[in-house]
């Protein structure tokens, strides 16, 4: 039996690699960053270190120039596992560091196993690590910069596609597929726990002659205080769109339909305090359609938004029969 410590800051990360081995008579030990995993790896002498290389703290590169330090710790082997395997500044940076596994996180079991056996058949020693005449800290220090630099950008960039893709750019709401994304995942949860869904579809009335008559930029900003007023109205737990122009809607879930009834008296009653404090050319004025299915419902989320459109259509012409007509 192998005493084995695994470094990693995401405790799920750390799990599957203590389940997998552990299977197979190991002793497993954990550490969340490179700091703690040091003062473990002096206290228990482990015969094996699976490390991130990206970490708080401490990372993995400087973990291995830590233990390569100290004498009892320098022959441990140590295989190295990221998410950004694909990045060629950590493969040239661990071979300078005298890494001989790096795997690709999630790695496949057969690849764990087979890095493991052969790190513990042939463990580092002194005399196969890198001489400091071979490559200086500095220039070192020099490559993990420049690794850490790229690996932040590209999850900075990677951030931006993913919120591009997915939300209103100018309400910050849910874009149509972001919100086909979220409500499609609420209504399947929904069923399996046996709670009753509700979708509300929403026309913002009053947009068309706002543009008209003062420009798109009061436009915008009529769009931005109604999406705001929808944020102020519904629940946290509620998925919230923008699906294009003037269309919003809105998905509930475990709502009765009292609940809808408020939730649309609500609404109402918040964009009629809105007017009160905006000029009268200004006011916001919207149609509104429910449609209200129970856990046993099998309807598409394609199908689901249709009728509630409809039912928002017959609201608009009831609204235009009862009134003279209005700004639409």
């Amino acid at each position: 039996m192998s005493t084995i410590l695994i470094v990693d800051s995401h405790p799920a990360n750390r799990r599957a690699y203590t389940t997998l081995l552990g299977n197979f008579g190991h002793r497993l030990l954990e550490a969340n960053d490179g700091a703690r995993a040091l003062d473990v790896a002096r206290a228990e002498l482990p015969d094996l270190i699976i490390t991130d290389v990206l970490m708080p703290t401490m990372d993995g590169f400087t973990l291995v120039r830590r233990l390569r330090a100290e004498p009892l710790l320098m022959g441990v082997p140590v295989i190295f596992q990221t998410a950004n395997y694909d990045v060629s500044e950590i493969h040239r940076l661990a071979r300078a560091s005298g890494i001989q596994h790096i795997l690709k996180n999630p790695a496949e079991p057969h690849e764990i196993l087979r890095a493991v056996n052969e790190s513990l058949k042939g463990p580092t020693t002194p005399a196969r690590l890198p001489q400091t005449g071979q490559l200086q800290r500095e220039h070192l220090q020099l490559l993990a910069d420049k690794l850490y630099q790229k690996v932040a950008e590209l999850e900075k960039a990677n951030e931006r596609l993913r919120s591009h893709s997915l939300t209103d750019g100018l309400t910050g709401l849910n874009n149509r597929r972001g919100f086909m994304i979220l409500a499609t995942g609420l209504l399947k949860f929904a069923r399996r726990a046996g709670y009753s869904s509700c979708l509300i579809y929403i026309d913002l009335d009053s947009l068309k002659y706002i543009n008209d008559t003062f420009g798109h930029a009061a436009g915008d900003t009529a769009i931005t205080h109604f999406a705001r007023i929808l944020v102020e109205t519904f629940r946290d737990s509620d998925v919230i769109g923008r699906l294009g122009g003037d269309e919003f809607v809105v998905l509930l879930i475990d709502a009765s339909e009292a609940d809808l009834a408020a939730m649309q008296e609500r609404l109402k009653s918040n964009v009629d305090a809105h007017n009160l404090q905006v000029a009268g050319d200004h006011i916001l004025a919207f149609s509104m359609g429910g449609i209200r299915v129970d856990a046993n419902s099998t309807i598409t989320m394609e199908d689901l938004l249709s009728q509630a459109d409809e039912a928002m259509y017959k609201h608009k012409l009831n609204r235009r029969r009862a009134t003279q007509p209005n700004n639409k």
